[in-house]
């Protein structure tokens, strides 16, 4: 680029050179011609000035005879030097100023993450009480250091002093990531403050929300919220942002609260007489829990509660759970031979199943059969609590009371007995 620049300059300047004299001297004629001509043009400008400059220098000359005279032309000479000299270091001194509190503040800030938080917090509120120009690099450096401070205290307990610092914050202008610390924090604050009607600091938080839809903490603080005022399928809605913006350290724990949530939710629906509601919530938890059992159960319930036992078993056994089979279990102590043994085997194919049949075939009175799907039970679940309690009733409905009274005994010792 140098190298046609170069070539560029010399071809237009080569027509300047041909027309130029040879001789120096009327070279040097004709560079002075253009000034004689400026002077000619501002001669009289310039005749001004000298006059007035030797008006000024007639003024000083009987000053200077004397010596008050002197030191008065001196003082006036160096404060009019220094009146000068801060007005071209003015700009100088304010950035100056400005660097210096951003480079506390980033010190405040260093010490904040290396868990010196007195140092931190002292810096911090030297920030927070700047009033001086402001660093062009980043002009919310004391908005920033009030959040700080107000985050601070609310980890150690000192709620209104938090709200002070909230509250020197100047909301208009700031940027969104700042703007988001302050609802955040103002919210928090609020909640562990205590002092503001639920419905009130509902509204903040939905407000905020509104603001910042995406936020997870925010959306944190509603859902906490509606956990105590709040309907089931608000409380359900606001769940499943949570856990859509959760981060990832936290998605499966959010998943699994909105899994519970919808199950609580759905039996609230039940306990208040809305079946369709709590079918809703029962589609809901088919299409989250898709490989768990909390949907059949529900369904079930809602089956069990509409007086449909077969269909509650048969949703139950779907599951293919030991709580749906605790579920069934239930169901047939209630209604006994509602359901048939080869209907309760092909819906719930499960060996605990077997325990069920067991005493079902008993309450009958089909002793071989009910004797044979006991034997065949313990064979495959193994000597547990819950299979030794069911065929200890299976034995009693058989007449077997002794059989029973030592099944159960072992099951105690057994229970008992330190682990080995």
């Amino acid at each position: 680029m140098g190298k046609v620049g170069d070539f560029v300059r010399r071809t237009l300047w080569a027509p300047v050179r041909v027309l130029m004299p040879k001789n120096p001297w009327l070279r040097l004629l004709v560079y002075a011609l253009p000034i004689v001509l400026l002077l000619a043009l501002f001669g009289p400008a310039l005749d001004v000035v000298l006059k007035l400059v030797d008006l000024f220098v007639r003024v000083l000359e009987p000053m200077l005879q004397t010596t008050i005279g002197r030191i008065l032309l001196l003082l006036v000479t160096f404060t009019l030097g220094s009146l000068f000299t801060v007005w071209l270091l003015k700009s100088r001194v304010r950035d100056m100023r400005s660097e210096a509190t951003l480079g506390r503040h980033l010190h405040a800030t260093a010490a904040l993450v290396s868990q010196d938080r007195r140092k931190s917090r002292e810096r911090f509120r030297k920030v927070a009480r700047y009033r001086g120009p402001l660093p062009v690099r980043y002009p919310h450096v004391v908005q920033d250091a009030n959040l700080k401070l107000a985050r601070l205290c609310l980890e150690q307990g000192r709620i209104d002093e938090a709200l002070g610092w909230l509250m020197r914050i100047v909301e208009p202008g700031l940027p969104k990531e700042l703007s988001r610390s302050l609802l955040q924090l103002r919210v928090r604050a609020l909640r562990e403050q205590g002092l503001v009607l639920p419905a009130t600091l509902v509204s903040e938080v939905r407000s905020a929300v509104e603001h910042f839809p995406t936020d997870y903490v925010l959306l944190c603080e509603l859902r906490d919220l509606l956990a105590r005022d709040g309907t089931a399928q608000e409380l359900c809605a606001v769940q499943e942002k949570v856990c859509k913006h959760a981060p990832p350290a936290a998605s499966a724990r959010e998943r699994q609260r909105w899994i519970d949530e919808l199950v609580a939710g759905g039996r609230a629906l039940l306990r208040d007489g809305d079946p369709d509601g709590c079918r809703k919530m029962a589609k809901k938890l088919a299409q989250v829990d898709r490989d768990g059992a909390t949907s059949g159960i529900l369904l079930g319930d809602l089956q069990r509660h509409a007086g449909d036992v077969r269909a509650a078993v048969k949703a139950y056994g779907a599951t293919r759970s030991p709580e749906g089979l605790d579920r069934i279990a239930e169901l047939l102590t209630e209604h006994p031979g509602c359901v048939e043994p080869r209907e309760l085997l092909e819906w719930c194919p499960m060996h605990g199943t077997l325990l069920l049949v067991a005493r079902e075939l008993a309450r009958q009175g089909e002793t071989a059969r009910a004797e044979r799907a006991a034997r065949m039970a313990a064979e495959q679940l193994g000597p547990t609590a819950t299979v030794c309690a069911v065929l200890a009733e299976v034995l009693e409905l058989l007449g077997k009371d002794e059989k029973a009274r030592l099944l159960r005994e072992q099951t105690v010792a057994r229970l008992l007995a330190p682990p080995g």
